[in-house]
Parts: C-alpha cells; structure tokens; sequence
C-alpha cells in the first residue's frame, strides 16, 4: 500500500514538474507562437551576390530544432532598395516584424524615434551573452546616446584599392599596411603625368578619397561623442582638411572618376571590403577590373593617428512593441553570436562576419581564397586589424543633418581658396545650431 501511494505521489510530481515546465515555456514565449522576421533581397552594399535568405533559413532551422513551439516566418520578395520605405510603413501601421534586419543608414532614425527596443537589461541580464565575441568596433554600431539597439550581423570595412599594374609601370612597391599621409601624398604626387605625350594627363594617384576618411585616420571625429558640438577648431580637424586639399592637387585641375580607376588609370580608391570580395574573384573581375592586377590595404594614417577607416554594419534588431521578448532576443542572438551562421556571411553575402573567431578561422582564410587569381590572397590579418580600428559614427539624433551640411560646406571648401581658420570658424557656428536643436 505504501508503495502505491508512492508510486501516485511520484506522479503527481511528474505531473506538477511537467505542468511547471509548461509555464515556463509559456512565459518564457507567451502563447502566440510566430515570430516574424524582417528582410530584404539583395545587397545593402550596392554589389551583386548576396542572399540573406540562405542565412536565415539555416537560423530558422536551427532555432525551431531548439525551439519546437515556435513558428519563424518572414515576408520574401522585398528588394533593398524598397526595404527601408517597406520597414517604415510596417512601423506606422504597427504591423512591424517582431524582428528586423537594421540598415546602417537607419539606425539612427528607427532608435531616435524609439521603434528599436532598448537591449540594455536583456544584455545585461543573460548569463549566456558575451558581447567581447564581437569586435568592440562593430559592436558600437548598435549604440545609440550611450545604450544598445541592435546587435550586428555582419559588417563592411573600408580598405584603399591599389593599382599593382600602374605602380609596377612606375616602379613603386606597393605600401605596407602601416603606412603614412606622407606615403600617400608621395606616391600620388609622383604618378600623375602624361605618359603618352599627347598634352592630357592620364595617370592620377587617387579617386574618391574624402576628407571624412582623412579626420577618421588622423585621430578625431567630426562631432563629439554625445552629439552636442563639432571638433572643427581641433588642429588635427585643420590638418586632416589640408591635406586633402593639397592630395586634390596633385591631379593638377583634372577631375578624376571612377571610369578612370575603372581603366587602370588611377592608382588609389578607397572601397569597402564587399567591393574586394565580389570583385576580385572570377567572373565579377572580368567584367569590372580585368585591365590591371590590384589589390587592398588599410587606409594611409594621419600625423596624429593610424590606419584607421569608417565601416559600415547591417544589424539585428527587435521591434519595441513586440510581445515576444525572450523569443526575438534568443533569435537576434542566434543571428548575431552563433559562430555556424556567421560562417554564412562568407558563403552567401559579400560582408564580412563580426565575430572575431570567425574571421580568424583557417576555413574562412580558405573560403575566400579559393577563388582569388594567381597570388592575391587575401590577408586575415589585414581584415582582422581594419575590422578591429573600424570607426563607426557617432550616434545621436542630428548626425545625418550635421554631417550632410558638414559635407557639403568642405566640398566646396577644398575647392576654392582660403584661409582654414576662418573657413572652419564659420562652419563651426553654422554646424552647432544644428546639434543644439
């Protein structure tokens, strides 16, 4: 009789243990199981040859093998060109995915105007995150005032093209990695001519090189960390201008364009890490660059800092409004840390992954060198230390607008004439009215 008695007490246990297992599911989930993700066709990075969905299949895959009570759909077909208007309107209808993919250009919008929900307590309370798996550069990049929005899925550094073929006509060894404004400055100074004699330059040093990229290498950013003024009376910001204005003139009144990099006529442009990837393998090459060898380095350094240059981020985010919390934050985590699916990134886009481990590995040194020409192998190093000094900007609320007007004011500075002080005074002025709105 005891032993019955057992026997039903066991039970009911079994039974409570189960029933309390159940409520943890429950709560852990909530009853509606669909989690709806939100993605785009195509590259963000303006290149061919990206997929998202493969990537996200596999997640799905495997999150539902973990998680059986749990249905992941997504929306196919939306183009990322259309996806941002697409987001935004799923946003106003408050029929947003309960999570999304976050395009560079808007995360400062979709956190400022609070649609990205704040990760700050799921960070900070799951034992099982480790935000060090990321470069710290590009995890950033999911900060906004100070608190993070999104975690990144994979990223975009910029390297400087370089043109073996012109250089080795000059004879020119190609730079090293550490190498300096002085460099640059040199090499392009003394590339520019007219090889053929007919009276018109053809050869140039450099396209495309900014000014933002020189302030990023000479350690100082535009604008201060919280947003509130501009760095322009720095002289390392005065600096940085000037050079640019003395590299603009070296191609001595010519305006130099891509066709003419295209053409093997120009030795430097600066390109993120996706155009090297989709062009330096066949077929891509042979359609864009097949009249001259090239390769990549990091960006020359400034006086005052190092090789440093901007990079870009795609992220993953959760919708505020979602009534699954624990569901999209253990679905962004799958996106973002599993170290099988940033794998992918190499296989199915054009980007580069953001886990340091990944980008280290042998596997992906092999992957993405298996289909590079003769010796132009791929250096992870290199990938490894730009991804690392990545500069990602400032986030708050009047980047866009303070940059876009910064912008334009230099353009037509590095053009005319004039004294840099001044010029820089008065931008100053203009420029803090717009981060003191």
């Amino acid at each position: 009789m005891g032993d019955i008695k057992l026997k039903k007490g066991t039970g009911i246990l079994f039974v409570m243990a189960v029933f309390f297992i159940s409520s943890l599911i429950y709560l852990h989930y909530g009853d509606q199981n669909t989690l709806r993700v939100g993605i785009f066709y195509g590259s963000n990075w303006e290149v061919p040859g990206t997929v998202h969905y493969e990537i996200l299949d596999q997640a799905i895959k495997k999150f539902e093998s973990k998680y059986p009570n749990v249905k992941v759909e997504y929306e196919k077909g939306i183009l990322s060109n259309d996806y941002s208007e697409w987001l935004s309107e799923q946003i106003l209808k408050g029929t947003e995915p309960d999570v999304y993919l976050v395009l560079d250009e808007d995360f400062n919008t979709l956190a400022s105007l609070g649609a990205l929900k704040n990760l700050d307590m799921l960070v900070g309370g799951d034992i099982e995150f480790d935000s060090d798996v990321f470069y710290s550069s590009v995890y950033k990049a999911g900060q906004y005032e100070g608190s993070q929005y999104a975690l990144p899925m994979e990223c975009n550094p910029t390297l400087m093209f370089v043109n073996k073929t012109l250089l080795q006509k000059e004879g020119i060894k190609v730079p090293d990695n550490d190498w300096t404004w002085d460099d640059f400055y040199g090499i392009c100074k003394a590339i520019v001519k007219d090889s053929d004699g007919d009276g018109q330059m053809d050869q140039f040093g450099c396209y495309d090189y900014t000014w933002l990229q020189a302030v990023y290498s000479n350690g100082i950013t535009p604008f201060n960390q919280s947003g509130t003024s501009s760095n322009f009376l720095d002289e390392k910001f005065s600096q940085s201008l000037e050079f640019v204005k003395r590299l603009e003139a070296t191609n001595r009144n010519y305006q130099v364009t891509s066709n003419d990099f295209d053409l093997g006529k120009v030795v430097f442009r600066p390109f993120t890490f996706s155009n090297y990837r989709t062009y330096m393998p066949y077929p891509w090459r042979i359609k864009k660059y097949s009249g001259f060898e090239w390769t990549c380095i990091r960006m020359p350094a400034g006086p005052s800092g190092d090789n440093r240059s901007e990079m870009s981020a795609l992220m993953a985010g959760m919708s505020s409004r979602t009534e699954k919390k624990q569901c999209a934050w253990d679905f962004v985590k799958l996106l973002t840390t599993d170290t099988d699916i940033q794998k992918l990134v190499y296989e199915d886009t054009s980007a580069a992954s953001v886990l340091k481990s990944v980008n280290t590995s042998q596997d992906t040194m092999n992957l993405l060198n298996k289909d590079t020409p003769g010796n132009s192998i791929i250096d992870m190093s290199l990938l490894d230390t730009a991804i690392d000094a990545g500069v990602i900007p400032n986030r708050f609320e009047q980047y866009e607008e303070a940059y876009e007007k910064t912008d334009s004011l230099i353009k037509s500075y590095v053009d005319e004439e004039g004294a840099s002080s001044t010029f820089l005074f008065q931008m100053k002025n203009q420029i803090d009215k717009i981060l003191k709105k």
